[in-house]
């Protein structure tokens, strides 16, 4: 299995990073913590320059983008730390739609098309994502927590039980539709909890492990743009401030915890690319996709929060200050390295599997 990235999706990576920074400077984020509405005009261009269409993925089709071009995509938007609905909308939403069939193609069309829709997993009172909601008598009911994007969506997915099994439901925000926004440590990525007794637009029976392993995969993919880009940046910053004549990276106390940073950044890189790729594979089992995105998870949320905590230590109390943007990569590695679970929780559930034989 080939995991490293093709020409074409090389080309696609740059493309995508020569208009996230033309377009999305890290100001852009700092205007979106204080204005709500200031990610229209970003999302505006991304959905007519075609990145939603990702959400589309027809996997007997050669021709249309894989899970790995998404990441590719999802990994430039972290890295941009762009305020915009793309992972909560086609990363997490479609990616369990995805696997739901015919019956929910509409509303894939329909995200792809730019509609912003939000994925509601997270069960109140647990760490990893489950079975929110139950389906009964034709309406979908249920109570979700900690919901991304949720405040900006006009359609929400969710995961239910019903008498013949777990479903994937879409309903639409309105009537029988409770948002209700919590405290997020990214205002600029707002999120929301949700209480929903509504019919929904469209439901089809999902298997859990290959419905989560696409958003878990996606997730990760952010995390370790938003890795890649604060380290950079420390690196950037740790080779120009000067100290005792030196510059601040030659001394041990710096040098030796960006080694580590990049150390980190690469086996997420490694392992999201991997995972993405092993759920390209259309004959790689459930399990065995759920375990990789799982990890790749949990190692790009690490990867994150570590390379944010010493970017703010390599810049000293310059990075103490609301002027500076490094609060904006960590506030975002914060708030990702939650999603779809912590890493403690994701690496304890795949331990689980392994101790227990059914990994």
């Amino acid at each position: 299995m080939d995991v490293g990235l093709n020409s074409g999706q090389l080309a696609l990576r740059d493309s995508v990073r020569d208009v996230l920074r033309t377009e999305c400077p890290p100001a852009i984020a700092r205007q979106a913590i204080t204005d709500p509405q200031r990610w229209r005009t970003v999302w505006k261009t991304v959905v007519n320059l075609g990145w939603t269409e990702l959400a589309v993925h027809d996997a007997d089709n050669d021709d249309t983008f894989g899970l790995l071009d998404l990441a590719v995509v999802l990994e430039e938007c972290g890295a941009a730390i762009a305020p915009i609905p793309l992972l909560s909308s086609v990363g997490l939403a479609a990616g369990v739609l995805r696997h739901a069939g015919p019956a929910v193609a509409d509303v894939l069309s329909e995200i792809g098309g730019g509609a912003v829709a939000a994925l509601a997993v997270h069960p109140p009172g647990y760490r990893l994502p489950g079975v929110p909601m139950t389906l009964q008598h034709g309406r979908v009911h249920g109570h979700a927590v900690a919901v991304p994007g949720l405040p900006r969506a006009e359609l929400v997915v969710t995961l239910a039980s019903s008498p013949d099994g777990p479903v994937a439901a879409v309903v639409r925000v309105g009537d029988g539709v409770a948002v209700r926004e919590a405290e997020s440590t990214d205002p600029a990525q707002p999120v929301a909890d949700v209480e929903i007794d509504a019919e929904p637009v469209a439901f089809a029976p999902v298997d859990l492990e290959s419905a989560l392993a696409s958003p878990l995969v996606a997730a990760a993919a952010d995390l370790v743009g938003v890795a890649s880009a604060a380290l950079e940046r420390s690196v950037e910053y740790a080779k120009s401030r000067r100290q005792f004549d030196k510059p601040i990276g030659a001394f041990q106390g710096i040098k030796h915890a960006l080694a580590d940073n990049y150390v980190a950044l690469e086996r997420a890189r490694g392992l999201t690319y991997a995972a993405a790729a092993r759920l390209d594979d259309p004959t790689t089992p459930p399990t065995a996709g759920w375990n990789a995105a799982a990890l790749a998870k949990a190692a790009a949320g690490e990867a994150a929060v570590g390379c944010g905590r010493t970017a703010v230590q390599v810049h000293g109390a310059l990075a103490q200050t609301w002027e500076h943007d490094i609060h904006l990569y960590l506030r975002h590695a914060w708030q990702g390295a939650s999603t779809l679970g912590d890493s403690r929780a994701l690496y304890h559930a795949v331990g689980r599997r392994f101790a227990g034989g059914t990994a």
